[in-house]
């Protein structure tokens, strides 16, 4: 319910501060006393658009500020919208500024214009003649049905949501699979000409790498043989070769080496600097043994490398990316036969969900027909009840062309307000005092499982009159009971209906015009609904008549 409600600076409103209780309460006052403008502050704090010519000339914004107390049901509504009811209470301000920027609060926490409307449509539902929102809205008529459905068709409606899923993935499972098959198979000549071509080469990773350390020693044999034949030459022949020079110097050391420990120290380090270079001239020896310019050899490694360099100009930089590519088409080609056998099993999965799926929606269809049935009977009586004795009104189900999360349908409200005139959507209703008696009708069979606390109706009484005036007036008070209704009406007979009523008048202030609010007293409503009867032509025949409709309550 709203508990409160504070407004600043919104068109001809300085300030008013207000508290409600729970019940039926109605605004009256004068036209243009500025009745739809407290209006205007609950439209801002639900999420509708503002602008800057709301705010109050020469003020700098405007602010609306609500209350809301909420059920459990409720709180754990606005928790999975990631709103936390402190106390059971939501805090709900819009600050707009002269410009038109406007900023919007739940809790102290900033939220964006989609998310408050998202919010407050579990709290406030507003019911004017070209606003009724929910219930003119089709796509909401099945939800509002399945609202209906009691613990075993809401269970149904669990079990067919959950098969639906399981029936998409599946399906999209098949053709991911189908899809990579279709691709394969496209390709299946080239890879297969791809897996030959890289097959033949054989092949072995690092190959590359020795091939051309061989390339290069082949390519330059004559080269090198002729270096390391000059070099053993230098190290090893002739009387000035480095071998001999080491070999006399060291027999010189030999001989002083008994006579200091320095001495013998730098002996052994020729002896070693000795056998060290004599290892190498005998490795440079065998080196120059085992190099040949072998002509036949070196065109067997270049063919080779050719092979090898055509494959990874293709299929990657390394061996062993050619290698892994080599193995990636393999492996699609063979699950060209793995993916046929899958398909098949995936798709008699597909086919066993899908028919649990239609059985399932079947039994939800029944249920649904057999609730929508109830509806249909309960609103015919609420219809009469309210003067409008000839209208039909009807469910109308319309079968899915496809598989859907909600079932084998959509349902649509459907009416006929007059003998002889054929049904029609809901919104196609034309009649403003028409439209106000379907929307209450159908709020008193809805509301007692739509959840939403708070109703307002703007005006219901546009178009009515007499007898049916104080039917609207006993329905709204019979809504009243378990929902929180607030009305703004000219009607004095639903005015004395109310358990609380606000009187909204305009007055002069500072040469600015500005609306007041006022709570009115037992008295009070005596004198207002005196003014509504008879207008300025109050008499105490007419305060009787108002003290009379009060008493009816």
């Amino acid at each position: 319910m709203l508990k409160e409600l504070k407004i600043e600076n919104l068109a001809i409103i300085q300030k008013v501060d207000l508290e409600f209780k729970n019940g039926l309460i109605v605004l009256t006052g004068e036209t243009g006393a500025g009745k739809s403008i407290i209006l205007s502050g609950i439209n801002l704090l639900i999420g509708e658009k503002a602008s800057a010519d709301m705010v109050r000339d020469g003020e700098e914004f405007l602010l609306a500020q609500g209350v809301f107390a909420v059920n459990d049901e409720q709180e754990a509504e606005l928790k999975e919208l990631g709103i936390e009811a402190e106390d059971k209470e939501v805090i709900v301000r819009r600050h707009i500024d002269k410009n038109g920027k406007g900023k919007a609060f739940v809790n102290n926490i900033r939220v964006p214009m989609s998310s408050l409307k998202e919010i407050m449509g579990t709290l406030v539902d507003i019911v004017g003649q070209h606003s009724h929102q929910m219930l003119l809205n089709k796509s909401n008529h099945l939800r509002l049905l399945d609202r209906f459905l009691g613990e075993k068709g809401i269970e149904l409606k669990k079990t067919l949501e959950n098969m639906y899923n399981e029936y998409s993935s599946l399906d999209r499972r098949i053709k991911d699979v189908e899809k990579s098959k279709k691709e394969t198979m496209e390709k299946k000549e080239f890879y297969e000409f791809q897996l030959q071509e890289i097959d033949k080469v054989d092949l072995k990773d690092g190959e590359d790498e020795r091939l051309e350390e061989e390339y290069k020693k082949l390519f330059h044999a004559g080269k090198i043989k002729e270096k390391l034949s000059l070099t053993e030459e230098l190290l090893k022949d002739g009387e000035l070769n480095a071998l001999n020079i080491i070999y006399n110097s060291r027999k010189n050391l030999e001989t002083v080496s008994q006579y200091g420990k320095e001495f013998q120290e730098n002996l052994e380090r020729l002896e070693k600097v000795y056998y060290d270079l004599q290892d190498c001239v005998d490795s440079i020896r065998d080196l120059n043994d085992d190099i040949e310019a072998d002509d036949t050899r070196l065109e067997r490694v270049i063919s080779r490398l050719d092979a090898i360099n055509r494959l990874k100009s293709k299929y990657g930089d390394e061996i062993s990316e050619v290698l892994s590519y080599r193995n990636e088409i393999e492996e699609k080609l063979q699950l060209l036969d793995e993916n046929s056998f899958q398909v098949k099993k995936l798709e008699k999965e597909r086919e066993e969900a899908k028919k649990k799926y239609y059985e399932i929606a079947k039994k939800l269809t029944e249920i649904r027909k057999e609730k929508a049935k109830v509806i249909e009977n309960n609103l015919q009586d609420e219809l009469r009840g309210l003067s409008m004795g000839d209208a039909q009104f009807k469910i109308e189900f319309i079968e899915n062309t496809s598989m859907g999360s909600s079932g084998m349908e959509q349902v649509e409200f459907m009416i006929s307000t007059n003998l002889g005139q054929s049904l029609k959507p809901l919104w196609k209703v034309a009649s403003g005092g028409e439209v106000s008696r379907i929307m209450l009708a159908i709020k008193v069979i809805f509301s007692k499982v739509d959840n939403i606390p708070i109703l307002i109706f703007d005006e219901i009484d546009t178009g009515v009159g007499g007898e049916t005036v104080r039917k609207i007036a006993n329905k709204l008070k019979e809504i009243g009971q378990t929902t929180q209704v607030m009305s703004i009406t000219h009607s004095p007979a639903i005015a004395a209906k109310a358990s609380q009523q606000f009187y909204i008048e305009k007055k002069l202030k500072d040469n600015k015009t500005i609306t007041q609010v006022k709570e009115l007293n037992s008295e009070g409503r005596v004198q207002e609904i005196a003014r509504m009867l008879a207008g300025k032509n109050v008499t105490e025949a007419v305060i009787e008549h108002a003290k009379e409709l009060l008493s009816e309550v």
